[in-house]
């Protein structure tokens, strides 16, 4: 009996191991998920690049002003035109652009030198005077920490005058009341280059008023003023308004002329306003052009001038919209006539986009 009742005692220990090792696998189907689970908990990990990416661009958000010129000008209505569509674009970096009216080209240097302004819009051959620091910045001296970003459009010298003058030239000019162009304009520069090169005394031999376009326009109309000189895209707005109330001369600007200014300042070229770009313009009208450049601070970030670049030449069709000289916001002959030197970000989206930026210093 005892032998019998150790075997029932044996097989009834042997079931009990069969079933404590049946019940060791659920115990592993249980561990199996912790394992799948663990590479969901690194899956954060496969968004590094990304984040990577987007560090590339790291800019604070930040509000800035740009300069422009004078009511009744290009640079007014254009550079606030320019500063929304860049605003649109940089909207997601939280980077914004605020257009103030100035006395243009000059003063936008002086106001960015004085950091008093971040960006600016200003004729070419200005901004060279300031980093030279002749013209209008020979008591200044030389400006070398304005820097630009590339070209707007091309600016145009435009004469206009009562028709009733007779005026057909610049020598014909000689002794009337004229408009040469807003205190701190490159308009005023110009005018004054023009008029020399011609045997003019700007200060003498005419009648000089400071007049801003619109104001010139208003006068000329009001027959306050015989003349006024424009230095604005093609057509001007300011021009057309006198049309609908007087005759115009367009007046013309000789080969002798242009080849005396081009002793010193080479970026002046001709221009030929076709007859018929005015109301009751008969004649091709013989002028100059030069070009007009957005510039910079030299100390704003080059990731925030980067960016500023990219949209201003990424949204050229936007800007026309609003107003027909952003049509000429291209990249091609976007560093045409530029001869200061050109902010680090500016040339960095130019290089990206396979222009070759020149090295003027």
């Amino acid at each position: 009996m005892k032998k019998i009742l150790s075997l029932v005692i044996i097989g009834s220990m042997i079931a009990t191991m069969a079933a404590c090792a049946g019940g060791s696998k659920p115990a592993e189907t249980t561990a199996a998920p912790a394992a799948t689970e663990a590479p969901a908990a690194e899956a954060p990990a496969a968004e590094a690049p990304e984040a990577e990416a987007s560090a590339e661009i790291s800019v604070d958000p930040a509000d800035y002003v740009m300069g422009t010129g004078s009511t009744g000008g290009t640079y007014f209505a254009l550079g606030g035109a320019m500063a929304n569509a860049i605003n649109n674009q940089l909207a997601p970096y939280k980077i914004t652009i605020t257009a103030q009216s100035t006395g243009a080209s000059v003063e936008n240097i002086n106001l960015m030198h004085a950091g008093e302004m971040d960006l600016g819009i200003a004729m070419n051959n200005v901004a060279a005077d300031s980093y030279a620091g002749t013209g209008a910045f020979a008591d200044t001296g030389k400006i070398e920490d304005v820097k630009a970003i590339g070209v707007v459009y091309n600016e145009v010298y435009q004469i206009v005058a009562n028709a009733d003058t007779g005026a057909k030239n610049v020598e014909d000019l000689k002794g009337l009341k004229i408009a040469i162009g807003p205190a701190g304009s490159g308009t005023l520069g110009l005018s004054q280059k023009v008029f020399t090169a011609a045997g003019i005394d700007p200060d003498k031999d005419i009648q000089p008023q400071s007049d801003s376009f619109g104001d010139a326009a208003t006068k000329m109309q009001d027959g306050h003023i015989d003349a006024a000189c424009n230095v604005l895209a093609v057509p001007a707005s300011s021009i057309i308004e006198m049309t609908t109330s007087m005759k115009l001369a367009y007046v013309n600007i000789s080969d002798e002329i242009l080849a005396e200014i081009q002793k010193d300042a080479p970026y002046f070229t001709r221009k030929v306003i076709p007859a018929g770009t005015y109301p009751d313009q008969e004649e091709d009208c013989n002028t100059i052009t030069c070009k007009a450049v957005l510039y910079c601070r030299a100390d704003l970030p080059d990731d925030v001038v980067y960016l500023i670049t990219k949209a201003f030449y990424e949204t050229g069709d936007e800007v026309a919209a609003a107003h027909a000289t952003g049509k000429e916001i291209q990249l091609e002959g976007c560093l045409e006539g530029v001869t200061t030197p050109i902010h680090p970000g500016a040339k960095r989206y130019f290089e990206e986009q396979g222009i070759e930026v020149p090295d003027n210093g």
